[in-house]
């Protein structure tokens, strides 16, 4: 019957000797060939399991060994943990409870037994991020808490933080507030001064000049040094 064990063909005769040979050679299977397993198909004959494919794991399949690609994993635990491949959590976390040692990156692991510092930015991440955010020199800010871990960085605006400079009431601006926007912007000297300027009263390079109707109070008001 195909598959099963039998004896070698002795040719005309099988002496004792060849019938107990244990080099292999007196029993074969039907159909034998490399990598095949023996396996008992009932309680009184021995069969011959033809070897799976690379990667095949050896499954029961109604109480008899076969290969499969797909093994069907009960729910029961895997060394104390809730395996991916169990029935009732397929797809899941694996959860072990009961390990030592530590499992490398390459394997899934962190290669660490902490995740205390575990990452270090700019050498386990890409993309761009901040470190720390300092003043500049005379940038007119205040800048605290930075470089500190989970640290609130403040910034504040610091005039006094400013260099001392002369005002150019004719080519210099300064920042304002537009109500129309709600943002900040700047304007120069001198269109301010001409926004101010009306009636008996002119503006020139940054400068308003008084004046009465018909004659000149020689009244100049600067708004710069």
């Amino acid at each position: 019957m195909a598959n099963e064990l039998k004896h070698k063909d002795p040719g005309s005769e099988l002496t004792q000797a060849e019938y107990i040979a244990s080099d292999g050679t007196g029993h074969v299977f039907d159909s034998q060939a490399t990598g095949d397993i023996l396996y008992a198909s009932s309680s009184t004959v021995l069969s011959r399991l033809a070897k799976g494919s690379d990667g095949n794991v050896l499954e029961l399949a109604s109480g008899l060994p076969a290969w499969t690609a797909s093994p069907t994993i009960g729910s029961t635990s895997w060394g104390n943990a809730n395996h991916a491949h169990a029935a009732s959590n397929s797809g899941g976390t694996i959860a072990i409870t009961s390990t030592t040692g530590t499992l490398a990156v390459g394997n899934g692991g962190t290669g660490a037994t902490t995740l205390n510092n575990l990452i270090t930015l700019g050498t386990h991440t890409t993309g761009n991020y901040a470190a720390t955010v300092a003043n500049a020199t005379n940038g007119g800010t205040t800048i605290a808490n930075s470089g500190s871990e989970s640290a609130a960085i403040t910034v504040a605006l610091n005039f006094n933080d400013l260099t001392a400079a002369a005002v150019n009431v004719a080519a210099d601006s300064i920042p304002f507030l537009d109500a129309d926007g709600t943002a900040t912007r700047i304007e120069s000297i001198a269109d301010l001064a001409t926004a101010m300027a009306g009636a008996n009263l002119t503006a020139s390079s940054g400068q308003l000049v008084a004046g009465a109707a018909g004659a000149s109070l020689g009244l100049v008001v600067a708004l710069g040094g």
